[in-house]
Parts: C-alpha cells; structure tokens; sequence
C-alpha cells in the first residue's frame, strides 16, 4: 500500500486511493483498538493459570504484543506518508538499483519518520488534502492519531504527536466543531501523557500539542477549562491566570513563550504516570533512627578536687615567691 500510495498519478486520488484508503484504515482502526485495549488490560488483570502454562501463556502474549506493534507502526508509517508533507535529505551513497539499495532506502526513510518534528513541514500533501475533502475519511484518520497516544507504545506515540496530530487537526480549527469532540482530542492527549509522560522525549511533545490545542480553542470552547480543572492536583489560580492571558491577547504577548509553555506544563504535572519501574515500588520511611554511635557522658569533676596545680584553697595561700 505504501507503494501504492509513492507511485500513484495524482488524477487518480479520487477515483482510486480515497474508496481504497478509507475503508482501510477504518477497519485497522477497530482491529488495533480491540487488540490494544487487550494489551492494556493485561497489566492490570491477574491470570488464574497454573505455573506449567505461565511460561508458554508469558511467550506468546509477547509474541503477540510485538507483532501488534509493528502493525501498528506500518499502518501509522502509512498514514504519515499520505497526509503529511516532509522534507527529507537525500541519503547519500546509496544506488538506484539492487535489493541492498532498496533496503537501505527503506531504511533510512524510517530512520527519518522517527526523528521527530523537525522532518515535518505541517502541511498536507495533495492527496492528503484529497482525503481531508471526504469526511468519513478525514475523521477516521483523526481518531486513529489521537487513539494511537494512549496505546502503549512509546515511538508511535512521539512520531504522531509530533507529525500527524496537529497537522490534520489544523484543517478544521477554524470551524464549528462539536464540544463533544474537541474535549474527546483534549482528552486524548492527557492519557497520552499518562501513559508516555515519564519519558522526557513523549512529555515534551505532548504537551506542545495540547498547549497548541488549549491556545486555539479554548477562547470558544469553556469546555477545555473543565477538562484542565479534573486534572489531580491543578492549581486552579495559576489556571485563573493563564485563562485571562489567554482570553486577552494584549497581554499574553508580554508573556514569552518558554515562560507560557513552563506555566503549562506545570498545570499538567497531575496527568503524568509513574514509569514501569515505579508503579509497584514500595516506599520506605523510617522515622526515629537511632544514633550510630552513643555519645560517652562527661565525667563530672569536682572544682574543689586535686588539679595540676593543687587545690582550689592553694591558689589563694600566699607564697614566698608573691611576696
């Protein structure tokens, strides 16, 4: 398909990609979901399964998760190439023909759809925007970009909130969306986050997208505001304040944008997971700890006692010499 899509005249985009592109990433749309919802559930359902099948039942549900991954990655590597315009360096060394050319090609043009946002130009492609004209389409492609952030696979989830989601998203800012789906895009970062915020790469990226989304919308839509005050530990003051700049653009000029973006990521603190290693660790407070070594207790002399110089009363005793 990705072939397809490379080597397809641009004439017929509408009368032989769209009918085959759209119904295609429909149904891979309800087949990831059904099997990442199952991946999901497996971290937090216990198996009642005896200790002889737990080894084989451990191997093929990995087996079964890295295949569903990399499904996953080509349907998203396709989507990628369809919609969104990039500019890519020509790889140098490589020959026109041979299988090992072609391999390296396939490689290094995957090197650089992981590389990030600075690959993307924001922009469609003409049959992008093709695509983009039938809405069934269009919203299939939005739904699988924003459900793909919560899905437990880091590099699917940087590359497409870096790339694809603002992208196709941008088409329709200007327009009348329903509240009920700007909330869902909103929303669909936050788990994002969730999930992939411990990893610094995934934290960064997703929050410049939900900024980018809470910046554009959130002067028509009060039902982003809602959503931001249900994240665990917002400080709705520092909310307050970021709203009326936001509502006024006089003055959220004087704000520079690493100060906006810092304010920003602090109000989504709550919505960061803990990493793998840290879910089930138990802390440890010890309180009280006894001293490492005991203090010895001064022997308590008395001043009337033998010094080196004799008694007290001696001090005071006249002498031949002081007289």
């Amino acid at each position: 398909m990705k072939q397809l899509v490379v080597s397809c005249p641009p004439e017929y985009y509408d009368s032989m990609l769209c009918p085959l592109l759209g119904p295609l990433f429909n149904y891979m749309l309800q087949r990831l979901n059904q099997r990442w919802q199952i991946i999901n559930q497996r971290s937090t359902d216990s198996g009642e399964e005896d200790e002889a099948c737990e080894e084989n039942q451990v191997t093929q549900e990995m087996l079964e998760e890295q295949l569903v991954r990399l499904v996953t990655r080509e349907v998203l590597d396709l989507l990628t190439h369809a919609c969104i315009l990039k500019k890519v360096p020509e790889p140098a060394g490589i020959k026109e023909n041979g299988d090992g050319a072609e391999e390296e090609m396939m490689s290094t043009d995957s090197q650089a759809v992981t590389a990030g946002p600075a690959q993307a130009t924001g922009e469609l492609t003409e049959l992008g925007k093709c695509l983009v004209k039938h809405e069934e389409i269009y919203m299939t492609l939005l739904t699988i970009s924003f459900t793909c952030l919560s899905w437990k696979d880091t590099s699917n989830c940087h590359r497409t909130a870096s790339m694809v989601c603002w992208t196709l998203l941008r088409q329709v800012v200007s327009g009348n969306l329903l509240p009920d789906a700007v909330s869902w895009f909103f929303t669909s970062v936050l788990k994002g986050l969730q999930m992939h915020g411990q990893h610094e790469v995934c934290n960064s990226t997703l929050t410049q997208l939900a900024m980018f989304i809470y910046d554009n919308l959130r002067p028509r839509y009060v039902e982003l505001r809602a959503v931001m005050a249900q994240i665990p530990e917002v400080n709705l003051e520092t909310l307050n304040q970021y709203d009326q700049r936001l509502l006024h653009p006089n003055t959220i000029s004087k704000l520079g944008e690493k100060k906006r973006r810092d304010t920003f990521k602090k109000l989504l603190v709550g919505t960061v997971g803990k990493a793998l290693g840290q879910q089930f660790k138990k802390e440890v407070h010890i309180r009280n700890l006894p001293s490492l070594f005991k203090k010895s207790k001064p022997e308590k002399r008395d001043i009337l006692e033998t010094s080196e110089s004799g008694t007290l009363a001696a001090l005071f005793s006249p002498t031949q010499a002081d007289i």
